[in-house]
């Protein structure tokens, strides 16, 4: 934004145990304190930007941590330069061969830029060398014959493509311009809730509501969010015959497709520009989905409701079922020779207390006997 002063928000940064060599190099490097003047504005909220430097104690950790870091290393990295890195392809042919049996793909970093902010993206790339490390020719060459050292069968399974994860979904939406930065996530959560997806981890655990921090079980943590159709929203697009090519006619199968929202989502920033009324934009888009409900409501028949009923299920087996064909990965199990974690008592409670006194159930209540009996020998005394 106008008057944002990068350079002191970076001098802010200096001393951070985590990231402060980011961006003390960014001070020196930069001369103007104005952000770079790249990537595009929907208008819908200023830039995010940290406020001011904070160590992992100091925000609480957990999740809490984990925002924190990201929106500093994204602010960092929009500062720094570009990912320059080279990708090199090698096809391998067998003797005899007039075509390339295998592929290998090399990937050397030449200069970090944005990367060295956010290290996650070498991952993402697929980097298998540091930026010191050049030499990806020198490793193979073309023209060059290379002697099998091994060889050897191994019987496999093929395994079905894996779910799309929910930030994949929010960069095709953004690529095909649905939505903007503060309306993606509520068009992720809408279908959430009503039921048509579910958020599962990368074993097929649903994801486990956020609770509060003093309060949390000691559970393993959870591994990507993958959005996994259940059977009602599978259901809802056989019903609207999503799978049929869509032309330029109108028919039910748009309604299940990202055209008609690309198309109502230009139509409001064209509202918002003033260059279309309001209500003449309002009156056609209710037109055009009462036109193709009443159209599919005709081309419903018996069998297709029928259809649509016999495929719906509990979300809980379909992800029974969906594990069967190696569709998540395998849960960690526990080895034999793990000992399970001791019970442990809280000294502030009361029950603990009395344990370690009375040495359990059974010496407790003979303590507790002993004492009524000097009592009572006591209350004899006094009463002679």
């Amino acid at each position: 934004p106008n008057g944002f002063d990068a350079r002191a928000m970076l001098r802010d940064h200096c001393n951070n145990p985590e990231w402060g060599r980011s961006a003390s190099y960014l001070l020196r490097s930069r001369k103007s304190g104005k952000p770079p003047l790249r990537g595009k504005d929907a208008g819908d909220h200023p830039p995010i930007t940290p406020l001011k430097s904070a160590t992992r104690d100091q925000v609480g950790g957990g999740a809490a941590w984990r925002v924190y870091e990201f929106v500093v290393r994204n602010f960092l990295g929009s500062l720094h330069n570009d990912l320059l890195f080279t990708r090199t392809t090698a096809s391998l042919a067998l003797p005899n061969s007039s075509e390339a049996d295998f592929e290998l793909e090399l990937v050397t970093v030449d200069s970090l830029g944005f990367a060295d902010a956010c290290r996650w993206v070498l991952r993402d790339i697929g980097a298998t060398a540091s930026p010191s490390h050049k030499g990806n020719g020198d490793l193979i060459q073309e023209g060059q014959r290379l002697q099998i050292t091994k060889a050897s069968i191994e019987e496999r399974k093929t395994r079905p493509p894996r779910f799309i994860q929910e930030h994949e979904l929010i960069r095709l939406m953004d690529s095909n311009r649905i939505g903007t930065d503060a309306s993606m996530a509520v068009h992720v959560s809408n279908i959430v809730d009503r039921g048509y997806v579910m958020l599962c981890d990368e074993t097929g655990q649903p994801i486990r509501p956020p609770g509060p921090p003093g309060k949390r079980k000691n559970l393993p943590r959870q591994i990507g969010r993958y959005m996994v159709p259940t059977p009602l929203g599978s259901s809802l697009l056989g019903l609207f015959d999503h799978d049929a090519t869509v032309s330029d006619v109108d028919s039910p199968a748009m309604l299940s497709h990202p055209t008609i929202r690309r198309q109502m989502e230009e139509e409001v920033k064209e509202v918002a520009m003033g260059n279309i009324d309001k209500d003449f934009c309002l009156e056609k888009n209710l037109n055009w989905f009462e036109d193709r409900y009443a159209e599919l409501e005709e081309s419903l028949t018996r069998e297709r409701i029928g259809q649509f009923g016999s495929n719906l299920r509990s979300t809980r087996d379909y992800l029974r079922y969906l594990q069967r064909f190696d569709t998540f990965e395998p849960k960690v199990a526990v080895t034999k020779g793990q000992q399970p974690k001791k019970k442990t008592y809280n000294k502030k409670r009361p029950n603990y207390a009395m344990k370690r006194k009375g040495g359990g159930q059974g010496q407790k209540r003979k303590g507790g006997q002993g004492q009524n009996q000097r009592r009572n020998s006591r209350a004899k005394q006094n009463n002679t």
